[in-house]
């Protein structure tokens, strides 16, 4: 006679495996996550992703498509900031991952500059308005400029495809590039479907 029970009666007492929490259960909830502008730390925010769609109760799938949305926002977030800012690894991406009862999971990817790196963003782009309206100018200052903000609006519009593009990946994608900071902001939204 074992002391065990049988093998059978284990696993009917188990219940059959569950994704996340049950909804009666899950409470709405907000995380937020703060990494470096710098693409080595992506990684770190496809991981959150993961956990957080897991918690929320989404399958492998949607999980999967949450965290490539999230790596695109990150990598879009890290490139223009270091474009603004005129070096890579500067500045930090904020992410907010929002929970709800429902069944559905916001997350808010945003570019922050402290203050220092605020006022250099500023400083750059007033001196490339000063350089466009200085005709009197020297032609290589200007040239130089020009580019500078011609680099700049390449990398606008490949982020703005890009970010058209993480949308299929998720239920809604909004997004936006501050004027004042030319840091940018991205909420997307995933829903958990019901079956």
């Amino acid at each position: 006679m074992s002391p065990w029970p049988e093998p059978e009666a284990v696993t009917k007492s188990l219940g059959p495996a569950m994704h996340g929490y049950a909804v009666d259960t899950m409470t709405s909830t907000t995380s937020e996550l703060r990494i470096p502008a710098d693409t080595q730390y992506i990684v770190v925010a496809k991981r959150a992703a993961a956990a957080f769609g897991s918690v929320a109760g989404f399958g492998v799938e949607a999980v999967d498509e949450l965290s490539i949305a999230i790596a695109q926002a990150c990598e879009n977030a890290i490139s223009l900031a270091g474009c603004v800012l005129g070096r890579p690894g500067r500045g930090q991406v904020r992410i907010l991952f929002k929970v709800e009862e429902e069944g559905k999971l916001d997350v808010d990817v945003r570019t922050v500059f402290g203050r220092a790196e605020e006022g250099a963003a500023e400083v750059q782009r007033a001196q490339v308005e000063v350089t466009r309206r200085d005709a009197a100018s020297p032609a290589g200052r200007a040239t130089t400029r020009v580019t500078d903000q011609e680099a700049l609006q390449r990398q606008l519009a490949a982020a703005d495809m890009a970010l058209r593009l993480m949308g299929l990946f998720v239920d809604d994608c909004r997004y936006r590039v501050d004027q004042r900071t030319g840091g940018l902001r991205v909420r997307l939204t995933k829903y958990r479907v019901s079956s």
